[in-house]
This record gives structure tokens, sequence and C-alpha cells, in this order.
């Protein structure tokens, strides 16, 4: 009687096994798939996205502040993205760039990142644009087009 079972349970196993190979296998056509259009790009990494003060200096994500450039400090920001091709930003612009003008009362600013330098698992923000409403052109320009400092790998 248990023969009868064993045997009965190890054919119910073949005959499962034998219909898997089946229905993976007839879906091929006799001559092997057809592979046709471009492959598809590689995904970018999904590691760390960060922005670097300067040499020697911790990455920062999402910093509540940090400087931007030697002259330039962005200060309660508060980020409504981050980690994509760009990152925006609210909060507060000053630094010498304006001084006397802001030294004590920074303005306030919007701030997108972006420049996204990848490196093995991670990328740094390498460019930023700080937008301050009502600035004169000349200094709207210095805060334009800032440079990120990017680590060497």
């Amino acid at each position: 009687m248990r023969t009868v079972r064993s045997l009965t349970a190890t054919l119910g196993a073949l005959a499962l096994a034998l219909g898997l190979l089946g229905a993976l296998c007839g879906c091929a056509e006799p001559g092997g798939l057809k592979v046709t259009g471009p492959a598809p790009s590689p995904s970018p990494g999904t590691g760390t996205v960060s922005v670097s003060e300067g040499a020697g200096k911790p990455p920062l994500r999402r910093p509540a502040a940090f400087t931007a450039s030697g002259t330039v400090r962005l200060t309660e920001l508060r980020w409504s993205t981050w980690g994509g091709a760009t990152a925006e930003a609210t909060g507060k612009v000053g630094g010498s760039w304006c001084a006397p003008a802001c030294a004590s009362t920074p303005y306030e600013a919007r701030v997108t990142l972006g420049g996204l330098v990848r490196q093995d698992r991670s990328a740094y923000y390498s460019r930023a644009t700080v937008d301050v409403a009502g600035l004169p052109a000349e200094q709207r320009a210095e805060l334009r087009d800032l440079r990120l400092h990017v680590p060497q790998r």
C-alpha cells in the first residue's frame, strides 16, 4: 500500500515537472528565440546622491546648510526634490558675494542643483543655481552657474 502511494506521489510530481517544463519550453519557436531591436540601456546606479563643500569634507545629503562656493553660503534649506537629475530647495543665501547688504540678513532664495556626476555607486551634484528675486542683474549673474566641488575618485 505504501509502495502504491509512493509510486503515485512520484508519478504525480513527475507529471507536474514535465508540465512545467513543457510550458516553459513551449514558448520558443523551433529555431529558438529571435531578439530584435536595440539593447536596453543600462539603468543608472541607485546609489546615494550627495553634494560636497570641498576637499576633505564629508558628502552631504539633503543638507540644511552648506557652502556652495568660497563666497556663497546657503542656509535654512528645505528640499522639495533630491536624488534625481536635479534637486530643488528653498532657503536663504548670504556670504561675502553680497556684503555688506546681506551680511546680517540673508536673502530668500530658490536653489537648484544639477550636473550629476556619477562615481561608482554614488553621485555628486556639480552645479548650483541660486535665484533671488529683486537682485540687480550683476549679482544675479554671480549666482547663475556656481561650480560645486566633486571629489576625485
